[in-house]
């Protein structure tokens, strides 16, 4: 792979701004048109585990028979912005909400019910993220902008207010937990780390990490950015839209973060706690192309020209990183992103993240473009999936998937819908129209079932928080 230095090299800017023109026609054009579809068409959701339907069994491309899990679907009934999820060691559900005021939705029961728990008055809710440090099953909440993050340590009944040593933070923000370095004899275990964006502005941000020794009371700056804005020269790719959630190697505390960046989907690496930091490219995946591709999506003309707002498709998201990088209990690491042809891969690394595997693919014949890939592991290394699937281009639903060989040279997966044909989570092109929503994410329960969140768009004002699970039968 080319290092630093010749992948932020410079770049011709005509496609660039051929890319910001066709956008601007894209929202022009259709403005002036009278006639709106009668579209998109929204259908109730189906909750409950689905008794009649199993998960499909496939490797390289082909199916090899029907799978050992029951998809099931769990519906909050509450507005939901990002899909922000955790797991507690006895099984409680903890999924981020937002309006009304902000606050999580907590299940002890499955999905089956859902109790609100509001944060302190005057809290933000937009882009909110929760993150459940899994050592001391301490719940964190973070929301966009220079605000504090909040701690639970009795699944949002009480919360404690965490402050910071700089104001420079306004999106993308992300919690993730880990040993220290060197252990401590006394006080909180783990490392809390919080990573966000520098700048605003999307594509032509930095990104910066802060740190706590206290649990989450006092964040200060790691050191050196893990990168900055201006690093990437080449106008025609993401300068870094934000990087994905951190990992942390539990038998060492070295860092890992997930970025797309200057064209490259790389992993940023500190073993130092984030005082500096190395890159290592795993693929490149040109993202240039993403608002042309947007124009020729048909469910997105639609979109717009219905008068949907935010409407932003899923080609131009595919550089999206949140929880695309796991890590199992003996060091190998697992990253996910959205290829070219944009469905789902796979790669794996077994030294650190110094060379990666091949990417496979993850999806069963029939889902066509995928979306916002999310992965999990348990320490054995059992791997888990989530992300949005269409099998038309023109609607959208959850697909949950499971493998318990994610090294092996074909690697076989067993994955679901979590909603039946014909009954998307979006009957219209992913996968803004209800708000931001910007990711999905997988997690594992006591129990062996996985879980992943999603949204489900609605005709006006925020989608519906909903889960979807794998049930082993």
């Amino acid at each position: 792979m080319p290092d630093a230095a010749q992948r932020r090299g410079g770049a011709p800017v005509m496609l660039g701004l051929a890319g910001i023109a066709a956008l601007l026609a894209a929202f022009v054009v259709p403005a002036v048109l009278q006639n709106k579809p009668d579209w998109p068409v929204f259908s109730p959701l189906e909750t409950g585990c689905h008794a009649d339907r199993r998960t499909v069994r496939h490797s390289g491309g082909a199916v090899t028979g029907s799978g050992i899990y029951e998809p099931c679907l769990a519906d909050t009934s509450m507005a939901s912005g990002e899909p922000g999820l955790a797991i507690t060691r006895d099984g409680t559900l903890l999924r981020s909400v937002v309006t009304g005021p902000a606050g999580i939705a907590v299940s002890s029961d499955d999905g089956a019910s859902w109790t609100r728990r509001p944060l302190p008055p005057g809290t933000r809710d937009g882009i909110p993220d929760g993150y459940l440090d899994p050592v001391t099953d301490r719940f964190f909440y973070s929301a966009l902008g220079d605000t504090p993050v909040f701690a639970s340590d009795d699944k949002g009944i009480t919360w404690h207010k965490g402050t910071f040593d700089s104001s420079e933070r306004y999106d993308w923000n992300r919690v993730f937990s880990g040993v220290p370095v060197l252990p401590r004899t006394s006080g909180y275990p783990t490392n809390i780390y919080y990573c966000n964006m520098t700048q605003p502005g999307g594509f032509v941000t930095g990104a910066r990490c802060f740190k706590s020794v206290d649990g989450g009371r006092n964040f200060k700056a790691t050191g050196t950015d893990p990168f900055k804005q201006g690093d990437c020269r080449d106008v025609t790719q993401p300068k870094g839209s934000g990087t994905g959630r951190g990992i942390v190697d539990p038998r060492d505390g070295t860092i890992y973060l997930p970025v797309h960046f200057c064209g490259y989907v790389e992993v940023a690496i500190s073993r130092d706690e984030g005082k500096s930091w190395t890159h290592r490219p795993v693929a490149r995946l040109e993202s240039a192309k993403g608002v042309l591709m947007a124009l020729a999506s048909p469910a997105w003309r639609k979109q717009i020209m219905s008068g949907r707002p935010n409407a932003v498709p899923a080609e131009m998201a595919e550089s999206q990183f949140s929880d695309a990088l796991a890590i199992d209990g003996a060091g190998r690491l697992y990253l996910v992103w959205n290829d070219e042809a944009y469905l789902p891969v796979l790669s794996w690394s077994g030294n650190k993240g110094l060379n990666w595997s091949q990417p496979v693919r993850l999806n069963p014949p029939g889902v066509v473009q995928s979306v916002l890939t999310a992965v999990t592991v348990t320490p054995e290394g059992k791997l888990g999936v989530s992300y949005y699937g269409s099998t038309d281009r023109q609607s959208w639903t959850g697909y949950l998937a499971v493998s318990d060989d994610p090294t092996a040279s074909r690697p076989t997966f067993e994955t679901a819908s979590v909603t039946r044909a014909g009954r998307p989570l979006m009957p219209e092109a992913c996968c803004w129209a209800s708000g931001p929503q910007e990711y999905t994410i997988a997690r594992w329960a006591p129990d062996g079932s996985l879980w992943g969140a999603f949204v489900a768009t609605v005709p006006k004002g925020n989608a519906r928080g909903v889960l979807g699970r794998l049930v082993r039968r």
